[in-house]
């Protein structure tokens, strides 16, 4: 039992100081972590000014190439986002571990745009049209709309849809003694704010 315990505290010795057990700890560890919402092409990224890491559309994690060693330092930053986004990094700083890299997150906020258009024939009212999970109730008499609406702390803004991202207007409550259709509902939002959509009511 006691030659058990010895061999243990030496494990853990080892563990927490390769070098004066004589392990070799150079170039061991993959410096990387996740990333969000890379839609298309053009996120690189770079570690203390190094080669370029080059992100691909769709993936949800990095990984630099070259293996580091323990108590390394590592600074991550991004040297271009996508272009329909910006993006930031978290917990990208720091030294190495015997524990490995800290939780490196690299979050890409897609660029966003307005869904708006045209009203005819609104006589009565509300009419309630959705995309995705949010909805707009509409007044009668209405010949406009913009799905986009200010949170309640006035300066974020709810309903917009980010660059390359689909959406699709529909009507989720008709108004009193009215059919209302929407034309030019679906789409990919692009570059600029989606302002073609016609909504007919009769």
């Amino acid at each position: 039992m006691k030659n058990l315990y010895l061999r243990s505290a030496v494990a853990l010795s080892c563990a927490l100081s390769l070098a004066a057990c004589g392990g070799d700890d150079d170039g061991t560890m993959q410096l990387g972590g996740t990333v969000t919402n890379v839609t298309v092409s053009g996120l690189v990224l770079q570690n203390k000014g190094g080669p370029d890491l080059k992100v691909e559309p769709d993936a949800t994690g990095f990984v630099f190439p070259d293996l580091i060693a323990t108590n390394t330092e590592f600074d991550i930053t991004v040297k271009s986002p996508p272009s329909n986004a910006t993006c930031s990094v978290e917990n990208g700083k720091g030294k190495s571990s015997v524990y490995g890299v800290g939780r490196i997150i690299v979050r890409c906020t897609l660029i966003p745009h307005d869904l708006k258009g045209k009203i005819t024939g609104l006589t009565s009212g509300p009419l309630v049209i959705i995309n995705g999970d949010h909805r707009l109730s509409i007044p009668a008499n209405n010949t406009e709309f913009n799905m986009t609406q200010l949170a309640e702390n006035k300066k974020d803004k709810l309903g917009q849809v980010g660059e390359t991202v689909a959406y699709g207007v529909s009507v989720l409550q008709q108004p009193p003694g009215l059919t209302c259709r929407i034309d030019n509902a679906v789409g990919t939002m692009g570059k600029a704010d989606v302002d073609n959509i016609l909504i007919t009511c009769n």
